[in-house]
């Protein structure tokens, strides 16, 4: 087992070093602007290492859960081609959803929940789509807070094995050879959107997954980090008349990198680590579900304390 996942290892550096080589050629690179975070010229879409990672996966194991891996190379081309063109959004909002429409139903979700049910999945996965694309601004935060929740359902698989393990493991892998090029002080490739969607595309099937299996909502805490840096960044925006869809540098860690001058892997780390801490709290250790009380007590807690340091950097900073 150790030799094979070797070997799949240094299949996806192989597959690395080459697209790394191909983008510098092709010119498939992120240049820096006011709303960066970073400074020098990166290669875009190393996340390619993502889907290849699925696909590998859906052929060495009896090509199983087939509408699933159609979603993700629908939603991984539109996302590529969006890194090296510029799609538009209506375009690439209507591929979601046919990716999500092929993960719904891979998953069977149409004969399990009532019909009118079927627009709160929607929305919850083409928010999760769309905010872990919007939380992909500095080094090695997707990276970390995605390894942190497939290993996770790794840990969770131990007391409710419904995921499939091979598949996870795949995508850890793949994680891990993504490092290499981005978790350091200067990146050598981001993810670009074909990572940081293809990625929340995976996260929303697993998610949706487990919610068929004993219909708790509890299991969104999963990505309750995430889930409160945009909600309440985005909730300030519509409050401030500005839209949504734009670039921006308001997010809780792009104060902390831009202003503060934190670094960006220490961000990251910090991320991922609350995220890690939560879950093994709530839903690792004890092997069950939480206490519904503790589970709101530690949302209601953690949004006071991210609120009150961001109002904090705002007012030293003069900040809108």
């Amino acid at each position: 087992m150790i030799l094979s996942y070797l070997s799949i290892f240094l299949f996806f550096l192989l597959i690395a070093l080459v697209y790394y080589r191909l983008a510098l050629r092709f010119d498939i690179v992120d240049r820096p602007n006011s709303r960066s975070s970073h400074t020098k010229v990166t290669v875009r879409g190393g996340g390619i290492l993502i889907p290849v990672a699925v696909l590998l996966w859906w052929m060495a194991y009896d090509f199983q859960n087939t509408w699933m891996i159609l979603g993700m190379m629908w939603i991984a081309a539109i996302s590529m081609l969006d890194d090296m063109f510029d799609i538009s959004r209506l375009l690439r909002f209507g591929i979601q959803f046919l990716a999500l429409s092929f993960a719904f139903w891979d998953l069977n979700l149409f004969s399990q929940i009532d019909w009118y049910l079927l627009p709160v999945f929607y929305f919850f996965g083409l928010g999760v789509i769309n905010a872990i694309n919007f939380m992909d601004g500095i080094n090695g935060i997707t990276g970390l807070y995605s390894l942190v929740f497939f290993g996770s359902l790794l840990a969770v698989n131990e007391y409710l094995p419904i995921f499939p393990e091979q598949l996870l493991s795949y995508q850890i892998l793949a994680l891990l050879v993504f490092f290499i090029f981005n978790l350091r002080k200067r990146a050598l490739m981001f993810a670009g959107d074909i990572g940081s969607i293809s990625l929340a595309y995976l996260m929303i099937y697993l998610l949706t997954k487990w919610y068929l299996v004993d219909h708790n909502p509890i299991i969104v805490l999963f990505l309750l980090v995430y889930g409160i840096d945009v909600f309440f960044t985005i909730l300030r925006r519509l409050i401030k008349g500005e839209k949504v869809t734009e670039p921006h540098r308001t997010h809780l860690y792009q104060y902390l990198v831009n202003q503060v001058k934190i670094d960006h892997v220490i961000i990251a780390l910090v991320y991922a680590i609350l995220q890690l801490l939560i879950n093994f709290g709530l839903f690792i250790y004890y092997g069950e579900y939480p206490n519904l009380t503790i589970a709101w007590a530690i949302m209601i807690a953690l949004s006071l304390i991210y609120l009150a340091l961001k109002k904090r950097i705002r007012e030293k900073y003069h900040l809108n």
